[in-house]
């Protein structure tokens, strides 16, 4: 293992602060207890290269003169990593992310809150390593074949740097963050195992 595969393994990840936004104690099950992850078949179909053929409309409608597929980023400022599923590089000099997921897009066409936040974190990643600012990002759910373009604002970005410090002040305080979720949205939670007990005053 190289000197940058040892840095990159160090710091806390993109897909970390999609989890975060999904359910800040997810942080203290991973990172803290190094608790596993319930695997289910969506997440192993999630782990699936995706073929650079998945996103021919959108590299034609974004006029992508090139794709980067599956580039590690590191940022010693952010403390953060992370690799996205493809960066385009339009003929307009943007560099703009694109994140496949196997979910369905949200009845009311926006990209879902946790993916947002994770690309958000990969724009800051692209901007930290080329220097160049990223002004948008896009979401392909491919269940329902339909695509999300994200405007990244700077406060959507200020929003990710503050969630890299929340879930580092997790890990470092070592403290089970207080939490209200639905219990539906609990019981598609991969950690809903660990934390149901918690939730019901039984014992792990």
């Amino acid at each position: 293992m190289n000197e940058q595969e040892k840095e990159y393994k160090e710091y806390i990840t993109a897909a970390d602060i999609k989890r975060y936004t999904w359910c800040p104690r997810i942080i203290y099950f991973t990172h803290v207890l190094h608790l596993e992850e319930r695997v289910t078949e969506a997440m192993e179909e999630g782990k699936e290269e995706h073929d650079d053929a998945i996103i021919a409309p959108i590299v034609a409608q974004l006029k992508a003169r090139k794709v980067i597929k599956g580039l590690n980023l590191v940022s010693d400022t952010l403390r953060l990593s992370g690799k996205p599923d493809f960066i385009l590089d339009t003929k307009f000099g943007e560099l703009v992310p694109v994140e496949v997921k196997v979910a369905s897009l949200d009845t009311s066409s926006k990209a879902k809150k946790d993916h947002v936040m994770q690309l958000a974190c990969y724009a800051l990643l692209i901007e930290d390593n080329f220097k160049r600012v990223v002004k948008r990002c896009v979401v392909y759910y491919l269940r329902d074949k339909r695509v999300a373009c994200v405007a990244l604002t700077n406060d959507l970005k200020l929003e990710a740097r503050k969630a890299i410090d929340k879930a580092y002040k997790i890990i470092e305080q070592e403290e089970m963050p207080k939490v209200r979720q639905p219990i539906s949205k609990c019981k598609n939670c991969g950690y809903y195992r660990y934390c149901y007990p918690i939730l019901t005053n039984r014992i792990l």
